[in-house]
């Protein structure tokens, strides 16, 4: 028991210590002005903390290439089919581990109930049916993915087209051993157009983790920028060691007293001519023009943009005001409230629905 007490009150004196030490340092950081941050829960650390990819910059000729990539491989991309649309992303789960998942939302009348929904997801189909009416009847693209048995589905109310509609969110689960992304397609009547015809008919490769990789890997970092008052570079390769005349390599680059400017003399031949002359060095004169063509790409991609939301906008008049016969009111559930009771007062509401037959109970 000396032993056990000795314990204890070595665990009550570290307990005292921590607590002071924190009480201090809160204390001087707001005597030095400094922001106090509250604790962060765990579940929200893992999620600030999850991997979400880092923002690379590589060299110029190989801006193109990496912007189309991450265009590819945005999981903000909304694949909208009119009927119902899809992304990809992370969910939580419900002991907090960020998943790999793929958000399908279907719309709902709204009229709709969770109880009149019925849901038939297996590894190759998905059937969904509200009221008897078939809303989704589908073939997935891909039947090695999927985790059929803990993806699942729930009701909820979001703007749509700047209305306030409920909608089916399904939360599709992939599964932890499978290394494909699914950022392309969904279901296998995405990939065909009116007439029938596949559209990726040339599309021989898939997202993967390989593919990624291998991306990421063949980036280059760009040279380190250089200041104004920068000068060095090599400028060997870049000074044209070479007699215009003969092609010779034996020249020598000078300025004579009878010269107004340095000339190129070949030890080979009487031809001279004169010597390239830049202002600045080869490597501002390269970065100079790196940032002339990135400024002009910028230019064009901002015009661009701007085209894009002049034609949304001329869409979005000639359509006139959205349909809002389907439409949920703000209070759509102000009725429904927590209420907090007893474990008496709990077992009476669930006997009285029990015997109501709200409740049913049902053998797996």
């Amino acid at each position: 028991s000396s032993h056990f007490g000795f314990r204890s009150h070595q665990r009550w004196l570290r307990h005292v210590c921590a607590s002071v030490s924190a009480l201090l340092g809160s204390m001087a950081s707001r005597a030095a002005g400094g922001k106090i941050e509250p604790p962060v829960p765990p579940v929200m650390k893992r999620s600030m903390l999850a991997p979400h990819g880092p923002t690379l910059r590589p060299q110029y000729d190989q801006e193109d290439e990496w912007q189309e990539f991450c265009e590819r491989t945005d999981t903000s991309k909304v694949h909208d089919f009119g009927r119902y649309w899809w992304t990809y992303g992370r969910d939580e789960d419900d002991d907090g581990f960020l998943r790999e998942a793929v958000f399908l939302e279907v719309p709902l009348r709204k009229d709709a109930e969770a109880k009149n929904i019925r849901a038939n997801l297996t590894t190759k189909h998905l059937t969904i049916t509200v009221n008897g009416d078939t809303l989704i009847d589908e073939d997935f693209e891909d039947t090695k993915w999927l985790n059929s048995g803990e993806s699942y589905w729930e009701i909820e109310v979001k703007e749509v087209k700047k209305v306030r509609r409920k909608v089916l969110k399904y939360t599709l689960y992939i599964l932890m051993e499978c290394p494909k992304y699914i950022t392309q397609w969904l279901f296998l009547s995405e990939k065909t157009e009116d007439d029938g015809r596949f559209i990726d008919q040339n599309e021989d490769e898939e997202d993967n983790i390989d593919d990624r990789l291998r991306m990421i890997a063949k980036m280059k970092e760009p040279e380190p920028y250089r200041d104004a008052d920068i000068w060095f570079s090599e400028t060997e390769e870049e000074e044209e060691r070479w007699c215009d005349g003969c092609g010779s390599t034996r020249v020598v680059v000078m300025k004579k007293h009878t010269d107004s400017k340095y000339m190129k003399y070949c030890n080979d031949c009487p031809f001279v001519s004169p010597a390239k002359d830049n202002s600045l060095p080869t490597g501002l004169m390269k970065q100079k023009d790196i940032d002339e063509k990135r400024a002009r790409k910028q230019r064009l991609r901002a015009r661009k943009e701007e085209a894009k939301k002049r034609m949304e906008a001329e869409k979005e008049k000639a359509a006139g005001e959205p349909d809002r016969t389907e439409e949920v009111p703000e209070d759509h559930n102000k009725s429904e409230k927590t209420r907090m009771y007893t474990d008496e007062e709990f077992c009476d509401v669930l006997t009285k629905a029990l015997r109501r037959g709200e409740i049913k109970w049902e053998d797996y």
